[in-house]
């Protein structure tokens, strides 16, 4: 089964991807299922814009230096947060053209310390790194945007200890197809669980999407989340049947946190990284 991205070159040869090359002599595109892509400038006839534009959003290109800086970074595997932060994928549903810098300015009156990355027309990140919104007061916002400015969106979130931005940003633009309801945030994690389960991408696809969790859980990582579900994720009892020290496996377990963003305490983490390692173990 063929990547949106191979159908792209099976048609447009030059294509590129956004980390192979981001220079201003490509128009850059995303694709519905958040693939970006860059086709040369030169190359593009006028009937060929247009046609591309009926099922690929143009990438905003008038941009300031700070949101330019944050463009690069989103797709820059090498850029990591060193503290805790929230990234929030939003996808836009509005008619009016001014609808988009409407929308920005009631995001920007509500959370000022927020970073407001304005990818296309259509599709917004936030990246919150001081005191994080409550996320119902933020629904509640989008409700209102909605009903004053008919402009409605679908929103994914994570929330890290630290980490790298681009690989929550890819796993963002997967899932967004996902969160049908608009006007609700939706955790990352709910709607991964999901995607992994579902057989409507191929094997290897999701395998792609979890290869930086499943990467990060070593041999003694995996055997200590065995021992939790053997134990209903009991600390006390898996340490006493690790021979470890309650303390001590807290601590591991923190670690295990800052290296997948999952909390192997709580029931649906634990699980998430279960089915990973599963579908790993299964290739």
């Amino acid at each position: 089964m063929l990547t949106t991205f191979e159908r792209i070159k099976s048609i447009f040869p030059t294509v590129v991807h956004r980390s192979e090359d981001a220079s201003g002599e490509y128009a850059w595109y995303q694709a519905h299922d958040g693939t970006v892509f860059g086709l040369p400038k030169m190359e593009l006839t006028e009937r060929e814009r247009r046609l591309i534009s009926l099922w690929a959003t143009p990438f905003v290109t008038s941009l300031d230096s700070v949101q330019a800086l944050w463009h690069g970074r989103l797709f820059d595997d090498s850029f990591r947060i060193e503290r805790p932060f929230r990234l929030s994928s939003l996808a836009l549903h509005h008619q009016e053209p001014e609808a988009l810098e409407t929308f920005v300015d009631v995001l920007r009156d509500f959370m000022p310390s927020a970073i407001i990355i304005v990818m296309t027309e259509r599709h917004i990140e936030i990246l919150e790194t001081e005191a994080l919104v409550e996320m119902a007061e933020f629904e509640d916002v989008l409700r209102a945007i909605a009903g004053d400015f008919y402009v409605e969106a679908s929103v994914v979130y994570s929330e890290r200890p630290l980490g790298t931005l681009a690989t929550l940003y890819a796993e963002h633009q997967v899932l967004l197809p996902l969160a049908k309801r608009s006007i609700k945030a939706y955790p990352a994690s709910q709607l991964l669980y999901h995607y992994l389960l579902q057989d409507h991408e191929s094997f290897a696809a999701r395998l792609r999407l979890t290869e930086a969790t499943y990467t990060a859980l070593d041999a003694t990582a995996r055997e200590l989340l065995e021992a939790l579900f053997t134990h209903t994720l009991n600390v006390s009892h898996t340490a006493k049947a690790l021979f470890m020290h309650r303390n001590t496996l807290n601590y591991r377990l923190d670690r295990l946190y800052e290296a997948t963003g999952y909390d192997a305490r709580q029931f649906h983490d634990a699980s998430l990284l279960q089915l990973i390692v599963t579908l790993h173990k299964s290739e």
